[in-house]
């Protein structure tokens, strides 16, 4: 079962993979997979690494980001759902923990 449509999450990344696939010969195609906490809820980002220009920074871990992107849910139990397609990715300030 897959919902479609656009979706705003923050949070903090968790995991970071790097990958790349093959579309031809003369093209490959590289990738960085995020794993995002956002409230208790687990997300998988796929962002190009062509576009990290335009975003203006190479996500890591320990970073609070706002993403923009289409979202599917996962059929396996690991995240609750993907977010492919990415429009907007941003770094923001983590929020301060209240004692």
């Amino acid at each position: 079962m897959s919902r479609k449509g656009k979706k705003t999450i923050e949070g903090k990344i968790v995991e970071v993979r790097d990958g790349s696939r093959r579309i031809s010969r003369t093209y490959t195609y590289g990738y960085r997979s995020l794993r995002i906490i956002s409230g208790n809820e687990y997300y998988s980002v796929l962002v190009n690494t062509n576009k990290f220009n335009k975003y203006g920074f190479i996500p890591k871990v320990g970073q609070c980001i706002r993403v923009t992107g289409r979202v599917s849910e996962n059929e396996n139990e690991f995240y609750e759902a993907s977010i492919s397609w990415v429009s907007q990715l941003e770094h923001i300030e983590c929020p301060k923990k209240g004692k």
